[in-house]
């Protein structure tokens, strides 16, 4: 059960902690689903809450993007009835053999031949397995590129997608773009190119799935509009696929949870224009640490008339690359003991905290269910 923002008390607030926003979020959902032409698989690893993944599928999305067997899990116990898209690449052949058997996964994906083996040895030479290719696509309009790792590409791609349709009920191409997409034509490079190799492979496919990248409203993106990633996307896929029983997928977290969630943190000591909070890279500022974004952040409670100034944060640890660099507009007479409310905090922050130094605990959450 969250507590109300009502009950925010400072004086015993001694670690940072986050304001949940649910209208936010069913705001984001119902915007994406509405406009997005296919079916929504929300990635759990943008943020694996109870209380969000509940409020996601209260709005209808009804099947989940997971990478684990501890997400699938969390998914199955929530609601039995979801559907599980386990779209890690490569996953242990004991995860795929419980994953099929214990939870009733039938949607895999894999990029190579090997893989492919193990999926079909773990699940017993399952004949109702749903299996997707990803393929390599460019990630270069992203701020995280996520082409490195996984991701098949050229005439290995359209030989491998031919050995799965003997071996698959269905079938599928799938790829990413990477994380925090900027240029809606991204989308229609991408489609152009896995649409061209289904066609050289002399295939139909069952799946199409152009995975998330889909962009938050950060300070350093120069991101369009959604309305035209939609636009992109719908219009090349219809070019492809207009005819076909192909069904369209995509992989929304970012998109989904980011203005869900504000963190709320203190300043600990400021240096000139560097500020040492009770956060970092370790912690729930993962992505501003790591990825130098830059989110909305203001003073929290406290009223302040003084002109805005650039700082940058350290955050506790004694690492020195805990390090934000910003530039986070604040007012110029801020200094120890002010709290700060940085925005767009809801995707990537919960899910990346670790313990480094012993610094961070599990977080409190208190709920604003303001209109």
């Amino acid at each position: 059960m969250l507590s109300s923002v009502n009950k925010i008390n400072l004086k015993n607030l001694r670690d940072p902690f986050f304001i949940y926003k649910p209208i936010n979020l069913k705001k984001s959902v119902n915007y994406f689903t509405k406009n997005f032409s296919g079916e929504a698989l929300y990635a759990v690893k943008a943020n694996p809450s109870e209380f969000i993944l509940k409020e996601i599928y209260e709005q209808g999305i009804r099947s989940f993007d997971v990478a684990s067997i501890n997400e699938i899990k969390l998914v199955k116990t929530l609601f039995n009835n979801s559907k599980i898209y386990f779209m890690n690449p490569v996953k242990p052949r004991h995860v795929i053999n419980e994953a099929y058997h214990k939870y009733g996964v039938r949607h895999f994906s894999l990029d190579n031949d090997v893989e492919l083996n193990k999926i079909v040895e773990s699940t017993g030479y399952a004949k109702d397995l749903n299996l997707h290719l990803r393929v390599s696509v460019p990630n270069h309009f992203s701020k995280i590129n996520l082409s490195k790792k996984f991701g098949i590409d050229g005439f290995k791609s359209k030989t491998l997608l031919n050995k799965i349709r003997k071996i698959s009920k269905k079938i599928g191409v799938t790829f990413h773009l990477g994380s925090q997409c900027i240029n809606p034509n991204a989308y229609k490079l991408a489609i152009n190119k896995a649409s061209l190799l289904i066609k050289e492979s002399n295939l139909d496919v069952d799946f199409f799935n152009i995975g998330g990248g889909f962009p938050a409203e950060y300070l350093d993106s120069k991101q369009q509009p959604l309305t035209k990633y939609f636009k992109v996307i719908n219009t090349e896929f219809l070019k492809y696929f207009k005819n076909t029983k192909t069904k369209l997928l995509s992989e929304p977290g970012r998109v989904l949870v980011s203005n869900s969630m504000s963190l709320i943190v203190r300043v600990d000591l400021r240096k000139k224009n560097i500020l040492y909070i009770n956060d970092g890279k370790h912690s729930f500022l993962h992505d501003a640490g790591e990825h130098d974004f830059i989110y909305p952040v203001k003073i929290f409670k406290k009223e302040e008339k003084s002109k805005l100034m650039p700082f940058s944060f350290y955050g506790p640890t004694c690492d020195s690359n805990d390090f934000m660099k910003g530039p986070f507009l604040l007012p110029e007479s801020i200094n120890e003991g002010d709290y700060l409310q940085i925005e767009e905090m809801g995707a990537y922050s919960l899910s990346m905290k670790n313990n480094f130094n012993g610094f961070f605990s599990t977080p409190k959450i208190f709920i604003d269910e303001g209109k």
